[in-house]
């Protein structure tokens, strides 16, 4: 499924991935422009969906739909979501990276090779960012910015959230201990001494939305 308010996007985007499986085709589910039309799609399926949402939509933000594809029941399909940026405003980047999608795109230099790469590491069960986006925030980082893993930046968003190392297992499916490893190295990597002032630590650095 794409999900996206420029259909000329949209056609380029099926046939990249159309040339990316033309050894196992999928069937592409449709092309729409809003929120609820892609909710509908995914609604009337009963497989895994794969969807290519832009970050900007008629009437509704990519941001807030990977959201809702991704809150729905844990029975229905599994919803893989591609989000794909027009804009390389770090503001924004930022938020994406921290959205649940599996992969991040950005729509300028988008090919057909970097289609491929992300649904591999998506099927792998991976997260992708596009290397552009990656270079992008490098670029904004002071040079004093604590570089914490990605599964670090998810424990820290936890953190903030006020959860306990072993509700961030759960919410993680890792261990109790493996979590508190987590924000050790957090504490240490922020320099501060307890899991409070590092919450209080990642707002300020916008480490964390």
């Amino acid at each position: 499924m794409v999900c996206t308010s420029n259909r000329p996007f949209a056609l380029a985007l099926a046939t990249s991935f159309a040339l990316a499986h033309t050894r196992n085709p999928d069937q592409l589910l449709g092309i729409c422009t809003r929120p609820d039309e892609a909710l509908a799609l995914v609604a009337g399926v009963d497989q895994p969906v794969l969807a290519f949402v832009s970050e900007h939509l008629d009437d509704g933000s990519g941001l807030e739909l990977v959201r809702q594809l991704k809150d729905r029941p844990a029975a229905a399909p599994v919803v893989s979501t591609v989000l794909t940026l027009a804009s390389l405003d770090p503001v924004v980047l930022r938020r994406a990276l921290h959205s649940p999608c599996d992969a991040l795109l950005t729509q300028r230099g988008l090919h057909v090779a970097l289609v491929v790469s992300a649904l591999e590491a998506v099927i792998g069960g991976f997260r992708f960012v596009d290397p552009v986006a990656s270079f992008v925030l490098r670029e904004q980082l002071p040079h004093d910015q604590p570089q914490l893993t990605q599964r670090e930046a998810e424990v820290l968003r936890l953190v903030c959230e006020g959860l306990t190392n072993r509700e961030i297992g759960e919410q993680l499916h890792i261990a109790e201990t493996t979590a508190r490893g987590h924000v050790q190295s957090i504490i240490q990597k922020l320099h501060v001494r307890d899991r409070t002032a590092a919450a209080a630590e990642g707002v300020r650095r916008h480490l964390v939305d």
